[in-house]
């Protein structure tokens, strides 16, 4: 039993260690509108096509910015999200539900910049292009690298979250247009 157990061990070992993954990466990202690298930021990835389901929700640029807009839940839409420190990931992202690809996968997708840590309380966003990732085996990493965002230093490069208020605010002036028209 024991011999079967150490085997089962080493299998498991082997399998995880041998799985291909995909890891993501985003560099140099700067405060809007300034050359001072940016903190407390967060970076999420969306996935545009993919060969399996691999748990998130695909998506389209053009969904994503609607959901950022209407604020929305993007919870069904993420696959992966990072923190940006100084700049860059404070953390490396590696793996996408289970590093579980094969022979033939293949994935494309796109990263959301928000500057705040959580992107419920973004004031703006910054989309980067897109990227793609194809395996030739079952194993082996491959990356989405999105590279250095120096567009991120232009301010006009990054879109404004509207607040909740500005809305309700906009819907109240055109009632009370309609009204002083009626009278």
């Amino acid at each position: 039993m024991k011999k079967i157990l150490s085997a089962f061990a080493v299998a498991a070992v082997t399998a995880t260690v041998q799985a291909a993954s995909l890891n993501w990466a985003i560099a140099t990202v700067y405060e809007p509108g300034t050359d001072t690298l940016a903190n407390g930021y967060s970076a999420y990835l969306f996935i545009t096509e993919q060969a399996n389901d691999y748990g998130a929700k695909v998506t389209t640029v053009d969904e994503i910015e609607s959901l950022i807009q209407s604020k929305g839940s993007l919870s069904d839409y993420i696959a992966a999200q990072v923190a940006i420190s100084n700049g860059r990931q404070a953390v490396s992202a590696t793996g996408y539900n289970g590093n579980n690809f094969a022979n033939g996968d293949s994935l494309s997708g796109f990263a959301v910049i928000f500057n705040a840590t959580d992107y419920s309380e973004a004031t703006g966003y910054f989309v980067t292009a897109e990227k793609s990732a194809s395996w030739t085996s079952g194993t082996g990493a491959k990356s989405l690298a999105f590279g250095a965002q120096t567009a991120t230093k232009n301010a006009t490069a990054w879109t404004a979250v509207p607040e909740p208020a500005t809305a309700a605010l906009a819907l109240l002036g055109l009632g009370l247009m309609i009204k002083r028209r009626k009278a």
